[in-house]
């Protein structure tokens, strides 16, 4: 069993109420978040990055974020902030940066090293002491392609590392029905060539897998 786990759904705070009872009659602490869309200052590039709430303060930020993105950005694009938006909305919030979804790991993939030390740069002035380095270890080829790098960068910048299990359903007895709930809300079917599709990965790992996959970074594994 795990002593707290998250939930961030994105772009939403949909199932904050009831994730926070199941996990109260659990025994859990709940850590309750979202996943943000942000944009990127040049052209339409869409980020995520991962936000959890630290009291009631940061409560209130995530929700004023989170119904910014969809009420304050131009109708013809998908629900999302800018940078400029977090300003003044940060208090109360840990940030992680969002592995393989996020800036960072994208940037870093695409050998973009100075664009990625910028922008951390400029995530910590946003989230001072209050930002980790994401890693996740799922199988993604751009989170792999980036993560010496991503390492590099957290080292020489003090920042801490943590390890995420990002995880869409429980069981890996659930992916087939997750693809199926993923073609339901997109619209499509099944046997479409082109469509969003769930990955086998996604599921609730436990602690002792989790330990054995980040054996070598024993401070993200605690973290």
């Amino acid at each position: 069993a795990f002593p707290a786990i998250a939930l961030t759904d994105r772009n939403g705070l949909y199932a904050a109420m009831s994730f926070a009872g199941a996990c109260k009659d659990a025994g859990i602490q709940p850590l309750v978040g979202t996943f943000l869309a942000v944009r990127r200052d040049e052209g339409e590039t869409i980020d995520w990055l991962g936000l959890i709430a630290q009291n009631e303060t940061g409560w209130n930020n995530l929700c004023r974020l989170v119904s910014h993105a969809h009420l304050g950005r131009p109708i013809e694009l998908e629900p999302h902030v800018t940078m400029a938006d977090l300003v003044g909305h940060t208090d109360g919030l840990i940030a992680l940066t969002g592995a393989g979804d996020g800036a960072l790991v994208r940037l870093l993939a695409a050998g973009k090293g100075e664009a990625a030390v910028e922008l951390c740069a400029r995530l910590e002035a946003l989230f001072p002491d209050r930002l980790y380095i994401e890693i996740a270890r799922r199988n993604d080829p751009v989170e792999e392609a980036a993560e010496d790098a991503l390492i590099d960068l957290a080292y020489a910048r003090n920042l801490p590392l943590v390890a995420t299990n990002p995880a869409q359903f429980g069981d890996p007895g659930f992916h087939a029905a997750h693809d199926a709930m993923l073609c339901i809300a997109n619209s499509t079917h099944i046997d479409a060539a082109e469509r969003p599709r769930s990955a086998r990965d996604a599921w609730v790992k436990s602690r002792p897998m989790m330990a054995e996959l980040f054996a070598d970074l024993p401070e993200a594994l605690a973290n």
